[in-house]
């Protein structure tokens, strides 16, 4: 599976784990200080996540890369819904679409008339999870330390997530979180990787829990595309 595509995944879990948890009232958060106001704001995005069934957001992406003379930004459309559907729709430089449902990611080129099918094995799963797609936000401090910088009312809290899983810091050096103070879940998510690269996701015109039919996740490919099926299930990934 291509690095991109599995941050995307990556990106989807971490706007909507889910999870039971004891949450504090909402505006006790500020009152706290220290690890008891970091496990209070988890706790309280942890319970918002379990909330939303579905989700559709505008996006941009900016991807850095020392092989790029430049950064390159792409926009466009996310939709969720749970428990596990996700709809990246690229709509700027590039037309470009990733869905992932039923344990296939498929990525489609409308404009090269091609597209790619990957069966996801059980360890691109765990990798995933790990980065909290299925996996609830409060167990990631299992794989990651765990850091809260609050700047001050109106702005975003912004979490700092720092890998002390061996397999998990071979691809990646840290996930920063910065959380919406109204709406309690992330609104930027940017993954730093232990190469140097980096690919940042802003989320923007949330809307929560619209009507998303099975439609919506699904592409149907004319007999013109070039289709690559990759079954990657049974693989190390």
């Amino acid at each position: 599976m291509r690095g991109a595509q599995l941050i995307a995944l990556a990106v989807a879990g971490l706007l909507l784990a889910v999870a039971a948890v004891p949450v504090p009232a909402a505006d006790a958060i500020d009152s706290l200080e220290g690890g008891a106001k970091l496990e209070a704001l988890i706790a309280r995005v942890v319970q918002q996540q379990r909330s939303v069934r579905s989700l559709r957001a505008d996006f941009v992406q900016r991807k850095h890369s020392e092989l790029l003379l430049a950064d390159v930004e792409s926009s466009g459309v996310f939709i969720f819904r749970a428990p596990d559907k996700v709809r990246w729709d690229y709509r700027q430089p590039d037309l470009m679409v990733v869905v992932f449902a039923d344990d296939t990611l498929t990525t489609f080129h409308p404009e090269q008339a091609r597209a790619e099918q990957v069966k996801v094995s059980d360890s691109q799963r765990r990798f995933v999870r790990v980065l909290a797609g299925t996996q609830p936000l409060d167990d990631l401090i299992v794989h990651f330390s765990v850091t809260l910088a609050d700047p001050g009312p109106g702005k975003p809290y912004r979490l700092t997530l720092r890998p002390v899983d061996k397999v998990i810091k071979k691809r990646l050096a840290s996930v920063l979180l910065e959380v919406d103070r109204r709406l309690y879940l992330p609104v930027v998510v940017e993954y730093n990787e232990a190469d140097g690269d980096s690919t940042r996701y802003e989320f923007r015109n949330l809307v929560l829990n619209p009507e998303l039919g099975d439609a919506s996740f699904r592409l149907e490919l004319g007999a013109d595309v070039r289709l690559q099926t990759i079954d990657a299930s049974a693989g190390v990934g």
